[in-house]
């Protein structure tokens, strides 16, 4: 396993970026899983899955320097029972980010650029958040904005929330590194700053 990145924020969060290069049996061996863990592990069909699943487990253990204990919410928020860490945990092509606070919200998400999201960005783009990309960067505008509410989801746990409507990008001039302003609309509206990472192999956006 080889850190990538480590990037601390000012109110004592941080996020952890590793790559993926063990095999499954190397990635076993580093850890101690409970019979529940190691079950989890043996349901999955993929590879992939039981790597990003045991990476993240390495990298965790690594921070607390314990054997993690994690249970999800219905939602899918992991929860770090043996830890004051609150975390987000996310996962691209041969990386995994997770994402350390203990502050009350904390949220990651890692993406693999790809034109993909320009098939599906009226989902998460709004008609007024598309009056401010460029039209020669749409990809990367669309990429790295679905990576920022992709983190918001995360944070704030409500199944029911609508990407285009409850999650507000505000405008940005899109560059390699740097922080995005956005809002959670509901019934109450918050609006917090996002830092942002954007590199070949992939973009980061993170609030912890």
């Amino acid at each position: 396993m080889a850190q990538v990145l480590r990037k601390n924020t000012g109110n004592g969060g941080f996020v952890e970026i590793w790559r993926m290069e063990e095999s499954v049996d190397e990635l076993l061996n580093c850890l101690e899983l409970s019979t529940e863990d190691l079950a989890q592990v043996h349901s999955y069909r993929l590879t992939k899955r039981k790597l990003e699943f045991l990476t993240t487990r390495c990298l965790i253990k690594e921070v607390i320097k314990q054997e993690p204990i994690i249970t999800y919410l219905a939602s899918g928020r992991p929860i770090l029972k043996n830890s004051e860490y609150k975390i987000s945990i996310s996962h691209t092509k041969n990386y995994v980010a997770v994402a350390f606070s203990k502050a009350e919200y904390v949220g990651v998400d890692i993406e693999y650029p790809s034109e993909r999201v320009a098939k599906i960005y009226k989902r998460f783009v709004s008609d007024l958040e598309e009056q401010f990309i460029p039209d020669d960067r749409k990809i990367e505008y669309y990429s790295m904005m679905w990576s920022l509410k992709e983190s918001m989801y995360k944070m704030y746990d409500r199944q029911s929330s609508i990407f285009n409507v409850n999650f507000i990008c505000h405008p940005f001039v899109l560059q390699k590194e740097g922080e995005i302003q956005a809002t959670f609309d509901f019934e109450d509206s918050e609006t917090l700053n996002f830092h942002y990472l954007a590199t070949e192999d992939y973009y980061l956006v993170y609030h912890c």
